[in-house]
């Protein structure tokens, strides 16, 4: 088992386990395209076919990475993931391609090389165990011949990629000038005008807003919405009765099975597994009940447990991530043993084993007075988990038959809350998760205006339900002349606010100081070129021009929403501390280059994408998806 574990973690069990986890990653990919036309594919790209299962395989692995990542399965958004993975998939079918048209190809010789030196496949004296390596096939469910053509496949798909990423050129002169520009360092003063200073001031005519209208009429569209009501089930929020003393009983002993079963106790363990395991550990129980055989002994000659097998079978404690799916049968036959005794055989996922309690140490209980808070919290907790579970089938079950989201919120005593206009793009609103949005303007739902079933969210579960449905439409020029308002007030705003901040700019010119000028300038000492302190304009301008003399040099920044910036610079100095080693620099230099490689491949792509031939099975994949 801990070969294996080990395998998993090496670069081979990486190679042939890691996800697709962008649009580019094609290297990499768990499963694997099939030789032949499967009359159930999704994209034929080229010669090469993906199948329905090797999308769904796909589809189903990076979801599951997301909702390990973001902890919220609410926040992905499924279309954009499926897009995502059936590119990902067509990029590396399409440098498959490329691969048999070049001939590239890894020799079995090479495979075998490199298999012959993978340490999960070495025995203890450090040769190559054709057990070991069978035993690995037979758990992937493959042959010799399939691991080489996926590890052939993988690695030739890794030579392309690779070939490419680290062609790119980038000289040193032009790393070491990048890295000086990082060094510097000048003092700067500067000044922020806010556009909301300059908004009450201005006007917008009735004919400004028409003449916008008439200019950008085809520009302004009224977005895809639909009216939407909800309601929202928070496990926090429900309260649940006091628990009674029966029931702080029974959790406090329960407390203190959980503190018996997990006393500070040492294990040792025999595995075996082959079709007699079970007759041989029976006899071996026998042998050791008798005293006719030391457990160690027998461990070393017959356990197939490579990680402690030498070690006299110890394994240490026994916990639920060591058996994950027979954690219980393990911990109700190791819980009736005395020191020194041995289980009969038992079954698990791995084989069969008989284990022996070698240490065991009895911690003192707690009393049912010192525990009584936390006992009270833990059964709140779980009637909680209960009620909170049950309502979320009730409500399911109400809304499949066909009551509406005010009959339940009415039934459950929740708030039906409405909100109009609910936007499919650009949602703001308190409720914006993708999994919601696309649950609003499920086709089918607002077909038969029903209610969804539950979205879960972090801590919550919400059902909508959706009416009166607008698609995306031109705007007229009252549904119009609220944004066109805004929009020319801001476009004004921002001419002032440009014009003041020229002025001034020409005022601390003239001046040479920031001292007396009309606006408060903030001292921000001596900054870099990173410095976290300006906005991305602010850092545009800030080292843009030299000082002349003495004279300091003033910049002003392009007007944002926020406004606009007047940016006062001292001289340009260079500082030793961020000077980088020459090892550095090649590191630099390195990443450079596979950034500017990264940008030719994605290049390389665009021309295969426009020279194969890439047919998708719209009906396979169950919904369009856009190239």
């Amino acid at each position: 088992m801990e070969g294996l574990r080990q395998f998993l973690h090496s670069w081979m069990g990486k190679l042939l386990l890691i996800l697709c986890l962008s649009p580019l990653a094609f290297v990499g990919i768990e499963t694997y395209f099939s030789t032949q036309i499967n009359p159930n594919e999704v994209v034929k790209v080229g010669d090469v076919s993906i199948d329905l299962a090797t999308y769904q395989n796909t589809l189903n692995n990076r979801r599951q990475m997301l909702v390990e990542q973001v902890g919220d399965a609410s926040l992905i958004n499924e279309k954009v993931l499926q897009e995502q993975v059936l590119q990902g998939l067509i990029d590396r079918a399409l440098i498959e391609n490329q691969i048999n048209k070049l001939g590239l190809t890894v020799s079995d010789a090479t495979i075998t090389d490199m298999l012959s030196k993978e340490p999960a496949f070495l025995d203890a004296n450090g040769q190559f165990s054709n057990d070991l390596f069978g035993n690995y096939l037979r758990s992937q469910g493959m042959n010799k011949d399939q691991l080489f053509d996926r590890l052939r496949l993988q690695l030739s798909l890794s030579q392309l990629n690779s070939n490419i990423i680290n062609t790119a050129i980038y000289p040193m002169s032009a790393i070491n000038q990048m890295i000086d520009l990082q060094t510097e360092q000048r003092p700067l003063w500067i000044a922020r005008l806010d556009l909301k200073n300059f908004l009450p001031n201005i006007q917008v005519s009735d004919k400004e807003i028409q003449d916008y209208y008439q200019k950008h009429q085809q520009h302004l569209k009224r977005p895809e919405t639909a009216d939407v009501t909800y309601i929202e089930l928070v496990k926090s929020q429900l309260n649940v009765p006091a628990p009674t003393e029966e029931e702080i009983q029974q959790q406090y002993q329960a407390h203190i099975k959980t503190l018996n079963n997990s006393q500070n106790a040492e294990y040792a363990m025999i595995l075996i597994n082959n079709d007699k395991a079970q007759a041989t550990l029976a006899d071996l129980k026998k042998q050791l009940d008798s005293n006719q055989a030391d457990f160690a002994t027998l461990a070393k000659q017959y356990s197939e447990d490579d990680g402690s097998k030498n070690d006299g079978g110890k394994i240490g404690s026994i916990s639920q991530a060591m058996f994950p799916k027979d954690f219980d049968k393990v911990s109700s036959a190791i819980s009736q043993l005395q020191v020194g005794e041995v289980t009969a055989p038992i079954q698990t996922q791995y084989g069969y084993h008989i284990f022996k309690l070698i240490k065991k140490d009895s911690p003192a209980l707690p009393s049912i007075e010192s525990l009584k808070d936390s006992l009270i919290k833990q059964i709140n907790t779980q009637k909680r988990d209960n009620m909170y579970q049950d309502l979320i089938n009730k409500i399911n079950n109400d809304a499949v038959n066909g009551a509406t989201i005010t009959e339940i919120a009415n039934q459950e005593n929740l708030t039906a809350k409405t909100i109009k206009a609910y936007p499919k793009q650009n949602n703001q609103t308190a409720i914006r998760q993708p999994a919601i949005v696309n649950a609003v303007f499920d086709e089918t739902a607002l077909q038969d205006n029903s209610v969804s079933v539950g979205i879960e969210l972090a801590d919550s579960v919400v059902w909508v339900q959706s009416s009166n449905y607008k698609p995306v439409a031109n705007m007229t020029l009252a549904e119009a002349t609220p944004q066109i308002r805004e929009q020319v007030a801001e476009e004004k705003a921002k001419a002032l606010a440009v014009a003041e901040a020229k002025t001034i700019a020409s005022q601390v010119q003239q001046a040479n100081s920031v001292t007396n000028s009309k606006v408060t300038f903030e001292n921000l000492g001596k900054v870099n070129r990173q410095a976290p302190i300006l906005s991305a304009e602010e850092r545009s301008v800030a080292f843009s021009q030299p000082t002349n003399g003495d004279k300091l040099a003033v910049m002003t920044t392009e007007p944002t929403a926020e406004g606009v910036s007047i940016v006062v610079g001292g001289a340009i100095e260079k500082t030793a501390i961020a000077q980088l080693s020459e090892e550095e620099k090649r590191l630099t230099a390195r990443m450079v280059r596979e950034n500017i490689g990264q940008s030719q491949l994605e290049d390389y792509l665009a021309y295969l994408r426009n020279t194969t031939k890439i047919t998708i099975n719209h009906k396979s994949l169950g919904q369009p998806i856009q190239q």
